[in-house]
């Protein structure tokens, strides 16, 4: 069998186990971690985050979080938009809430912390979204329209 025909099989592979276990050492505390590509569709995730959303990996990765949390993008957003909006929202490292809905439709508030995690090739770009509920000592506070 070529070696060199298996390389990329395998290169993806361990990326993949590596960025799944990102997402399971990011944890820590009272929120979770999911790994986002630069469009926010989300790769990996870690228990917690499952638990937050209430579903599991398979209903996780490979989605847009958009598709899990309300107004984290404006309207009808292009790609490079979206790209924009993850990265500005990196800057103050501040939890921000908004709504978010699990696999039911049953909606919830939930809180978001984005990381940008920069890599050597720009195609590449990840970013941690880490995630909690809201505790009642946190405040009522209102839910965010989006990361703007």
């Amino acid at each position: 069998m070529d070696t060199q025909s298996l390389a990329g099989p395998q290169q993806a592979e361990s990326r993949r186990n590596l960025v799944s276990a990102a997402a399971n050492f990011a944890n820590r505390g009272d929120y979770g971690t999911l790994i986002l590509d630069r469009l926010g569709r989300i790769l990996s995730c870690g228990t917690p985050a499952e638990r937050i959303f209430r579903t599991n990996q398979v209903r996780l990765i490979e989605h847009l979080i958009s598709d899990f949390v309300a107004g984290l993008f404006p309207g009808e957003s292009s790609p490079g938009d979206q790209q924009t909006l993850l990265v500005d929202s990196c800057v103050d490292g501040e939890w921000r809430r908004f709504v978010a809905r699990d696999p039911g439709g049953l909606a919830f508030a939930v809180e978001l912390k984005l990381v940008r995690v920069t890599t050597p090739s720009p195609d590449r770009e990840m970013f941690l979204l880490n995630v909690r509920r809201p505790s009642p000592r946190q405040g009522a506070g209102s839910l965010a329209g989006s990361m703007q």
